[in-house]
C-alpha cells in the first residue's frame, strides 16, 4: 500500500501482522486544513441552493432574467465541484486496505512526512493465491484456461500438493528462453 499524496503521518490504527479487511484504515494523514476548506465549501454549496431557488422563483413571476438563475445554476454547481474536490483529497490522505489480507511490516511512523508513491506496508491476500510459473513453448496447446494444477514448493511440507486452475495464460512467448508464464490461481 502505498501514499497517494505528500502528508504529515496523525494516526496509524493497524498492527503490523495483523489481518484487515477491504476499507479498514491503515494510515491518516493530516487532513485538518482540508477539513476547514471542507466546512467552507459546504457552507458556500448551501448559499448557492438559497439563491438558486430564490433565483427560480424569481424567475417564474418574471422578475429576474434567466441569464441570473442560469448564473446561479452555475454557482451551484461550481461550489459543489469544490466542495467534491476537498473531499477527494481527504480521501487520499485517509489510507484504506484496499482489499482484504495480512498486513507486513509498518514503513512508516507517526509525525512522518511520507511523500506521493511512499510504500506504507504490505498487504498479502492469502484467499486466493496467484501462483505464477513458466512452461516450454512446446507445452503451450496444454495451457487452458479451467485446467487443473498441482504445485508442490519448498517453502510446503515435504510431499504436499495444493491443487489450482489456471486462470491466465500470457500469450507472449519469451524471446531468450522460448518459455511462456502460466498463472494458477489456488484457495
Amino acid at each position: 500500500v502505498t501514499a497517494e499524496l505528500t502528508g504529515k503521518v496523525v494516526a496509524i490504527p493497524f498492527e503490523p501482522g495483523t489481518m484487515v479487511k477491504a476499507g479498514d484504515l491503515l494510515v491518516q494523514q493530516d487532513i485538518a486544513a482540508e477539513n476547514a476548506q471542507l466546512r467552507s465549501a459546504e457552507a458556500a454549496v448551501a448559499l448557492a441552493k438559497i439563491t438558486l431557488e430564490r433565483s427560480r422563483k424569481m424567475l417564474e413571476t418574471k422578475v429576474v432574467a434567466e441569464s441570473n438563475y442560469d448564473n446561479a445554476d452555475a454557482q451551484l454547481k461550481q461550489a459543489l465541484a469544490q466542495a467534491d474536490n476537498i473531499r477527494a483529497t481527504i480521501a487520499k490522505k485517509t489510507i484504506r486496505a484496499p482489499f482484504s489480507g495480512r498486513l507486513g511490516i509498518r514503513m512508516v511512523n507517526i509525525g512522518q512526512i511520507i511523500k506521493e508513491g511512499e510504500a506504507i506496508v504490505s498487504l498479502q491476500a492469502l484467499n486466493p493465491i496467484f501462483v505464477n510459473f513458466l512452461v516450454p513453448q512446446q507445452q503451450l496447446p496444454q495451457m487452458q484456461l479451467g485446467y487443473p494444477v498441482r504445485i508442490t514448493s519448498d517453502g510446503l511440507p515435504e510431499g504436499q500438493v495444493v491443487t489450482g486452475t489456471i486462470t491466465a495464460v500470457n500469450p507472449d512467448v519469451d524471446a531468450a528462453s522460448r518459455n511462456v508464464r502460466v498463472q494458477a490461481t489456488v484457495a
